[in-house]
């Protein structure tokens, strides 16, 4: 599935929260949305699309995506049952996509046996912003660590679009950060970058240009890499592991 990576690719990637999950709580997200519209243009001129698929499109969250962006914004959605032409035809008259949470790996095996992935990747290279929570965070980059607590976790390729690997939800879900961690000590994984909910990192170029925050509950972004390689993993230990702030001007890379 993996494609080569774009230096004309631009990303918004929201760690968690938001629209999408109103009974959170945090109704300050919004103000990452603001900020996403804000990157194509004045309201309420800005056209954005929804993506469902990694929910199978649930109605509650399309629900919510029209009546969040209903007055600020011109919105609608693909189905999961569209084609290739029909996602490349829906992308072509947007400025932003938003992909929701979900399971990713359904997603991207759907989005591959439909080539939907290569629509997006096409209309991204033409200009248009994506972005997304959660599973619409992280599929854009090379590596990916899926799955849940209960169910466990497992190796992914994503869409290749940025380089490295992605983690949502990171301080939120101790369990997922565990073996995030883990897997990019060990190498299984590239480094990568971790995000909080409430946080969102834009990406152009292949090069974070704003980490945002929209909660006042010490959320960030990270990034993640070993700091050396000749450790010993012992339980959750990730001694050698390099866990640091991340910033502006910071490239994203594959090298493990």
């Amino acid at each position: 599935m993996t494609t080569s990576p774009s230096p004309s690719v631009q990303v918004f990637a929201i760690g968690g929260g938001g629209f999408t999950h109103p009974g959170d709580g945090w109704p300050e997200d919004a103000v990452l949305e603001d900020r996403l519209l804000a990157l194509a243009g004045p309201a309420p001129s800005v056209r954005i699309g929804y993506i469902g698929h990694a929910s199978n499109d649930h109605p509650d969250r399309i629900t919510a995506f029209h009546e969040r962006f209903r007055d600020c914004a011109s919105a609608t959605h693909l189905p999961m049952t569209a084609d290739a032409e029909m996602a490349a035809a829906f992308l072509s008259e947007l400025d932003i996509v938003y992909v929701g949470g979900g399971t990713t790996s359904a997603m991207l095996t759907l989005w591959q046996e439909k080539g939907l992935d290569h629509a997006i990747a096409c209309a991204a290279r033409n200009g248009l912003i994506l972005s997304g929570v959660s599973a619409g965070a992280i599929c854009w980059f090379e590596d990916l660590l899926l799955g849940t607590a209960e169910d466990g976790y497992a190796l992914w390729p994503g869409m290749g679009l940025l380089k490295g690997s992605a983690c949502p939800h990171y301080r939120n879900e101790l369990p997922r950060k565990q073996s995030f961690d883990h897997h990019v000590l060990t190498g299984q994984l590239a480094p990568g970058i971790a995000i909080d909910d409430g946080v969102a990192v834009h990406i152009i170029d292949g090069v974070v240009a704003s980490v945002e925050h929209a909660r006042d509950d010490g959320g960030d972004a990270f990034l993640v890499h070993a700091d050396n390689t000749e450790v010993e993993i012992t339980g959750v230990d990730n001694t050698g592991l390099k866990t640091e702030p991340l910033q502006p001007g910071f490239r994203l890379t594959s090298s493990r």
